[in-house]
């Protein structure tokens, strides 16, 4: 990795309307640099967030709902990291997939569930990364957000980046770009994270979609009048902030091992 360039967006999607929520994703792919190599959008932003449906509109991973978002990738030249509700033999998840030109490479499913989602989805049992052009990029879902323990997972895997595609309310939002610094701090590592904006089934969200740096500074974020934000990710930058920052090492040398 030398440099590349990754981006979030938000938009506010339709509840039930996913073929209009895909057409917001392509639309948004579609105008972003050719230097961008993935974007992330919002959780469930597929289907939009609504608890009281997820059965009925959960969709197989891969299957046709990946397979349009495959055509979006293709036709952007982007890969997309997007939220959708999951549904497999048993159980329906709260997903996130990234998708390429050839189809689904990678599925999270969220670990950490909010509310009332434990009552409608199962939850996941691991950290999942995926390799890309830009750096090994790893998975999370809004509340995940709220545990250091489960980005931490990532920064023993090697992660340079961590993705993390939310729905998160307006009521909190002085923690949303409060814990995205601090998961890059953490790291350190870019995090890449993309929220809702507008008003879906009474949930009021807060945009704000954000770029964090391996310093925990914010690098780029969304404005009211621009749903997509983007950012260059550096490899000098990364190993600068680890040579000011050797959490990673200092992690690794008092972690307790059996005997």
């Amino acid at each position: 990795m030398t440099t590349s360039r990754v981006a979030t967006c938000q938009f506010e999607p339709s509840l039930g309307e996913t073929a209009a929520n895909i057409e917001s994703i392509a639309e948004l792919a579609s105008g972003l640099p050719e230097t961008v190599e993935f974007a992330v959008f919002p959780e469930l932003c597929v289907t939009g967030y609504d608890l009281t449906d997820v059965s009925t509109v959960a969709t197989p991973v891969p299957g046709p709902i990946t397979d349009r978002l495959s055509a979006v990738a293709r036709d952007s030249g982007v890969a997309l990291v997007v939220g959708l509700p999951e549904a497999d033999e048993k159980s329906v998840y709260n997903s996130l997939v990234y998708v390429d030109e050839h189809g689904v490479v990678a599925t999270y499913r969220k670990r950490r569930l909010w509310g009332a989602e434990a009552d409608h989805f199962a939850a996941g049992t691991g950290p999942v990364t995926v390799e890309t052009p830009v750096g090994t990029l790893g998975l999370l879902l809004c509340y995940d957000l709220n545990f250091p323990e489960l980005a931490l997972e990532y920064g023993r895997e090697g992660c340079d980046l961590l993705a993390v595609s939310a729905a998160w309310r307006q009521s909190f939002e002085r923690d949303w770009r409060l814990l995205c610094r601090a998961r890059a701090l953490d790291g350190p590592c870019y995090v890449v994270g993309s929220n809702h904006v507008g008003t879906q089934a009474g949930r009021r969200h807060a945009g704000d979609s954000c770029i964090a740096g391996p310093r925990g500074d914010i690098v780029a974020k969304t404005t009211d009048g621009n749903g997509v934000a983007s950012a260059t990710v550096s490899l000098r930058t990364l190993s600068e902030a680890r040579r000011k920052n050797p959490v990673r090492e200092s992690r690794e040398r008092t972690r307790v091992r059996p005997e």
